[in-house]
């Protein structure tokens, strides 16, 4: 009888010890980075926001500068970016189509900024963790749903990119679908640009 008592609290030592989930403690270090990090983007977000008009001013920077630019206009966090007006700024004097893909390259790497943070906010509050968890389940097909509103003129959509960094969404299909969304994007806006400036320039030889 003792034999089997023995045995019988063995099981459930068992299994008492392998449904007991232990905590998972977290690196002082790597939570003050995190926390620095959502600090630095707030700050950029804030810099760019406050000099956004002289950002978007910009102009001969060439297509380095025009992605090192559209990078820096969308590394902001929940503020509104000038990416499409440095685009549009910068197809009148370079190759519109060129402009599109640079432009597009450059927001769609800078909107990795929301991403980290989303990862981050994931790691630091259990409460965004799940309220992600509950949007997941009713979310499909997020890769299209990132192309759809990357490809509307829309001035939040660092909200895509946190949801999809706290989701843990592929990086790459996350910045492919960016990508393709914000290049059509912005070629609409670059050639409805040039169509007004050159319209413009034949309204007075119509009228004469």
């Amino acid at each position: 009888m003792s034999d089997n008592a023995n045995i019988d609290q063995t099981e459930q030592e068992t299994v008492s010890t392998g449904e007991a989930k232990p905590e998972k403690h977290r690196s002082p270090l790597r939570t003050a980075a995190e926390i620095a990090f959502v600090v630095l983007a707030a700050a950029l977000s804030i810099v760019v926001f406050i000099y956004r008009d002289k950002i978007g001013s910009v102009s001969g920077v060439g297509y380095l500068g025009l992605f090192l630019l559209c990078f820096l206009a969308n590394a902001t966090v929940l503020l509104p970016s000038p990416s499409l007006m440095i685009a549009a700024s910068a197809a009148l004097i370079m190759n519109p189509v060129l402009v599109a893909l640079t432009a597009a390259a450059g927001s769609s790497l800078g909107e990795l900024v929301g991403y980290a943070c989303g990862q981050v906010g994931q790691d630091l509050s259990p409460k965004f963790k799940k309220l992600l968890d509950s949007m997941t389940k009713k979310i499909h097909k997020d890769v299209l749903i990132v192309f759809i509103l990357a490809l509307l003129p829309l001035p939040l959509f660092d909200i895509v990119g946190i949801y999809s960094g706290g989701t843990k969404m592929n990086l790459l299909k996350f910045y492919a679908a960016c990508f393709i969304g914000k290049f059509l994007k912005i070629l609409v806006y670059t050639h409805t640009y040039d169509l007004l400036n050159l319209g413009t320039s034949l309204l007075p030889g119509i009228g004469r």
